[in-house]
Parts: C-alpha cells; structure tokens; sequence
C-alpha cells in the first residue's frame, strides 16, 4: 500500500474511534470502513487493517481482534508537563510536494524554557525567491547543511514525549508528518497544542487578527518573530506560557484539557462528511445539493477528495458556504482534465445553476470580463450585458478579438487590465484609433505609445499579441515585469507608487491562477 492511501486510510479509522468515543472496534468492522464493502473476508480484512496500524502511531492492536488508540498515559498536570515548541521555515505551503528549509524548537517544562534546538536543512532543490525574501535564507545558506533526514531525528530526540506546540499547528504539524513518512512511514503521535486555536477559545471577545505577530505584540513577547524558526519558536513559547495562565483560569488542569480547549466546536457538517468519502482525488468541480436536488453550492478544486473533506472536518466556513453545508444532503462531483478546465466548468455550472451560497450565483452577470479588441488593440474590461458577439477581428494582428471570464468583482478585474496594459505597455486611451502627442502614459513610459506610427506602433502590436496569448492559451503572467518597474520606484523613493503597484501586482497574480 502506498504511502498517501497507508495515511488516508489511517485517517479514516481515527475518524472511526473518533466517532466511537474512542473505545477499541472489532477489526471487520475497521475493514468495513477501508474498503467500504459489506463484507470482507476475515484473512484479508486483518492483513489490510494490520498495515494501516502498524503504520501510525496514533492506531494500536488493543487485543488480538481489537483496534484502537495506545493506551493513555497518566495525565499530565499544566505545571508539570513538557511542551516542545517548534517551527518551520520551508519551500512552499504543501507539505506532500514542498520541504524543510529550517527547524526551530524551545523545550518548555514546568512553565519554564529548559533548552532550544536549530537546524538548517538542505531541501535538495532551489529556495523560491519569494521564501528568501521573508525568510532571508537563500540557496547559498543552506548548501552542504545536509539532508532534513538526520535532523528531522535529532529534534524528534529533543522533543521525546512532550507536548507539540506550534502557531498554525495543521501547517508545521502537516511538514513534520510528511518528512517522517518519508523517512520512517510513520507520522508524530504526540498531542499537539495549537496556540491559534488557544487564543481564539481564550480571546473570544478579540477582534482581529490572531497572527503570531499580532499575538506576540498583544502579550509583549520580548522575542519578535520574524519568520525564521528559532525566534519565531521561542515568540510562541513566550505566548504558550501567557496562554497557560488564562486556561488555567478557565479550568484547565492537565495537557488533555488544553488539546481539548484547542479542538473546534462540534458541527452538524462534520455528521455528513460520508459524503466526501467517494470525491475522487483529481482536479474537477462538485455540487452541494439538498434533499430536493437543488443546487447549494458550485465550486472546483485540484483535489476533490481533499478539498470536499475539508468541509467537514475543519472549522467555521464563510457564512454562505456554512449554510448550505447544514441542508446538504448530496455531493455531485465531475472530473476535468486539468485546474483550468475545472475552473471553465465552475463559471459554466455557476451560470446555469444559481447556486445561492456562491457569491457570484445569484447575479452572475455582474462578474467582468477581459476583453481585447480594436483596430489598434486596447485591453478593457466589460460585464457580461455589456459585450457584444466577440466575433471581430484585431485587424493589424490577425487575431480574433477575445474575451475571457468571468474573473470576479468588476473593481478586482479592473486592477487585472491595469497590470497587464503596465506590464506590456498596452494603451489605456478610449479613442478607436489613438492621435500622436495626446499620450502622458506614452511620455511616462507606462505605455508604448503606438499614436507615434513606426516602430512604436509594432511594439505595440507585437505585445498585444503576447497579452492575447496570456488570454487564449494560460502563458505566464509577468509580474517579473512589474516587479522590476516596483523595484524602480522605490530606489527613486517613490513608495505610494510603489505601494499601488505592489497591488496591482497581487492582483495579476491572482488571476494568474485563474488563466493557467
């Protein structure tokens, strides 16, 4: 059995003790819920249910027929107890496909730092620019510091039984169950404390952000985190122990209170997360539908099966969404062949059904459009009502006029027209054909100019073309470009301009994801 289906499948029978309040069950009864059959022959249904669980810690034979959790060890008093307080600095935000960059950790016992570890890992591949900007670790910091493997075993030796503590626990957690499945095929079964969902049950009455430098603002950390992984390790040990105090005021006495405390409420969504068990795990979009047939909800995803699951397994959704999961009762799901197709068939699905939950499902014709056009091309953005048959020509360029969408709120669409014509130098004159000596964008730079004739009129054409390959075929956006003009502005201390190019430049990368 692979590693990802050993870690799906054990998933699904921790849900299953989960649900039996955590009392052993009979190994058929496991089996049943592995290969969602009936019946499963007991030779078979015993060899399948003994991989899963001598491949997570979290699993255990309670008796010859019996699975369940290991037995529970004596609780562990708040002011006696360990806590291992850790973070991670890594290539990307997917455990399963990015990896560890650095390893930060503090050890807490009876309320007081009693040592701290530090690694820096070599990934194996290259350290994406935009982690070395916020991290400031580059390629060359991290050359010859060797593979995540050894490391990965000397903080496990550091952290022993302690309690893992970590701020965002699912993201560094996530990282450190990869890597120890990659290396031992076995992921942490220690307790986990996660000091977001802490704060938030502690500070019920804060409004705000609850980021690790929000939190270490409010409580006074004397470390301030600055995303690498020892300090930001020891600003969340500092907010572990101001924590502490008020749990303690709330009650809690031992570490399975305060995992307790850290667990979201109970809701109705979670009863029917069977519904995600058949989603296949490939790009597509699903349908939330109640018990009439109608449609709740349209949405897509890269992983069905994931994406569905987190419905019902995570917290509090946007208010609409959070609605339609408490009247599903069915889950209608299609394949595509790729992100971009599922997000075609979301916008056709959106527009035909009216899903009341979605934000564009009421209303869909108030979603923009992109839309390039003209004798002398120009980039301009429409409503659906607004736009006739795109059936004319770009004349100078040979190319059929094209518009693509809907892409969202007609102001967010807006800063996407904006950064492609700044990124290409595409006109933003109204006029059908732009005269020469009108232009301030030309004079400025922003735009090429093509009112001039000439050369300035190719350039012109030559960048709609690329603009029109952008919209037709997914190229790449080229935020490279607006970077390198920010970038501009600032050494010229222009920081305004920089700022609403910064913008700008988020938005083009937005839809970026949407275009590919």
């Amino acid at each position: 059995m692979g590693l990802q289906l050993t870690l799906d499948a054990a998933d699904r029978l921790d849900a299953l003790l989960a649900d039996s309040g955590g009392s052993p069950v009979h190994f058929r009864e496991a089996a049943k819920v592995l290969v969602r059959a009936a019946r499963v022959p007991d030779v078979v249904a015993r060899r399948l249910v003994d991989e899963v669980v001598r491949a997570d810690a979290r699993l255990h034979w309670r008796s010859a027929d019996e699975v369940g959790r290991p037995g529970a060890a004596p609780a562990r008093l708040l002011e006696e107890a360990a806590f291992c307080v850790f973070d991670l600095e890594t290539t990307g935000m997917r455990p399963g496909a990015d990896r560890i960059v650095e390893i930060g950790a503090v050890r807490v016992v009876a309320l007081e730092a009693a040592g701290s570890f530090e690694r820096l890992v070599d990934p194996g591949v290259p350290i994406p620019p935009a982690v070395q900007r916020l991290t400031g670790l580059g390629d060359r910091a991290v050359r010859g510091r060797g593979p995540v493997g050894p490391s990965l075993d000397a903080f496990v030796r550091f952290a022993g039984d302690a309690c893992l503590v970590a701020h965002n626990a699912r993201f560094d957690v996530g990282f450190l169950d990869a890597a120890l499945g990659r290396r031992h095929g076995r992921r942490s079964a220690a307790p986990v404390v996660d000091t977001v969902a802490l704060a938030r049950a502690l500070l019920p009455a804060r409004r705000g952000r609850f980021s690790l430098a929000a939190l270490a603002d409010r409580f006074d950390t004397t470390v301030t985190p600055c995303h690498r992984a020892l300090p930001d390790a020891q600003a969340t040990a500092e907010l572990l122990l101001a924590l502490l105090g008020l749990a303690q005021e709330r009650g809690a006495r031992t570490v399975d209170d305060l995992v307790r405390l850290c667990r979201p409420r109970a809701r109705p969504a979670h009863d029917r997360r069977r519904l995600a068990e058949a989603a296949p795990r490939a790009p597509g979009t699903y349908v939330m539908r109640d018990a009439n047939g109608r449609a709740l909800y349209v949405g897509t995803a890269g992983d069905l099966r994931r994406r569905t699951q987190g419905y019902f397994r995570g917290g509090v959704q946007p208010r609409g969404v959070e609605r339609a999961l408490g009247a599903v009762d069915r889950l209608d799901y299609a394949e595509a062949g790729s992100a971009f197709e599922a997000r075609l068939d979301e916008i056709r699905l959106i527009l035909e059904l009216r899903p009341s939950a979605n934000r564009r499902g009421v209303r869909p014709e108030r979603s923009a459009f992109l839309r390039l056009s003209g004798a002398v091309p120009r980039l301009s953005v429409s409503a659906t009502g607004d736009l006739p048959p795109a059936t004319d020509a770009l004349p100078g360029l040979h190319l059929p006029d094209v518009r693509v969408g809907p892409l969202g709120r007609r102001a967010d669409v807006e800063r996407v027209a904006a950064a492609l014509r700044l990124a290409y130098g595409l006109r933003s004159c109204r006029s059908a054909r732009p005269v020469e000596g009108t232009c301030l964008q030309g004079r400025l730079g922003r735009c090429l100019a093509p009112c001039r004739g000439g050369a300035a009129a190719a350039a012109h054409d030559e960048a709609a073309r690329a603009v029109w390959r952008v919209l037709v075929a997914g190229g790449t956006v080229p935020t490279e470009r607006l970077r390198e003009r920010r970038r501009r502005l600032v050494a010229g201390l222009r920081f305004e301009e920089a700022a609403a190019l910064r913008d700008l430049e988020a938005a083009l990368r937005r839809a970026g994801r949407t275009l590919a």
